[in-house]
């Protein structure tokens, strides 16, 4: 009988010579509340699933890249990741991007970076049959800006095309850390929510989570609501 540390060995010895570290935000969600991490994990599990056969999928707020990363391999789409902050775009080009080109290297141009800010910006993004955007509508002042943040969503779908969009419950707000109250200007309560997702789709499916929990349950009980957008 092979001797425990042997076999261990034979395991290590397929571990890949690449090794990345994580971006300020994402460091501070597992020093901090790991599970956390956990949980946005699963918000992206759960849209990588729902997008499974897309061709294109854009990611509006991709931050550090994690989620987009999870796009990419989840899916065959070409998927793209965009954010107005530069500094998490510079990070997951080099810590994200290079590494899955050298693993991957037939793969490389199915995965993209950009910084551009969204809502202001009018250039040529594509078109897309898939978008995803999590935790930033809440980020987006009501109003005008809010309005040309949905119109945008819209826009770049092609007919027949899904967006994921995912926010914190506004019934939960009383939980939130003190980063996310101060972040958080445009909560919204689920009626609202689907109200003014259906100004802009044809078709909105609302869920609720519950920590890494994707339910049809009561959704004033829920900490996170995740839209099913059709266009």
């Amino acid at each position: 009988m092979a001797h425990s540390k042997e076999q261990w060995q034979k395991v290590t010895a397929l571990n890949i010579n690449e090794s990345i570290s994580l971006g300020s935000i994402y460091t501070e969600f597992l020093l901090s509340d790991p599970k956390c991490f956990g949980f946005v994990l699963a918000r992206y599990k759960f849209a990588a699933k729902m997008l499974a056969r897309k061709k294109a999928i854009l990611e509006v707020g991709c931050g550090e890249g994690i989620g987009t990363m999870m796009l990419a391999c989840e899916t065959r789409a070409r998927v793209t990741g965009i954010d107005f902050d530069s500094t998490q775009i510079d990070y997951a080009r080099r810590n994200l991007w290079e590494p899955f080109a050298r693993l991957r290297p037939a793969e490389k141009d199915r995965l993209t970076f950009r910084s551009h800010d969204f809502v202001a910006a009018r250039d040529d993004l594509g078109e897309f049959d898939g978008l995803v955007s999590l935790d930033v509508i809440e980020h987006v002042p009501q109003g005008e800006e809010e309005d040309r943040f949905l119109r945008r969503c819209h826009e770049l779908l092609v007919a027949g095309g899904v967006a994921i969009i995912g926010t914190p419950n506004d019934y939960a707000s009383s939980y939130a850390s003190e980063r996310s109250r101060l972040g958080h200007i445009n909560l919204f309560k689920p009626d609202r929510y689907v109200e003014t997702l259906e100004r802009y789709f044809g078709n909105v499916f609302l869920m609720s989570m519950n920590d890494e929990v994707v339910h049809t349950g009561f959704n004033k009980m829920a900490h996170y609501l995740i839209a099913i957008c059709v266009k």
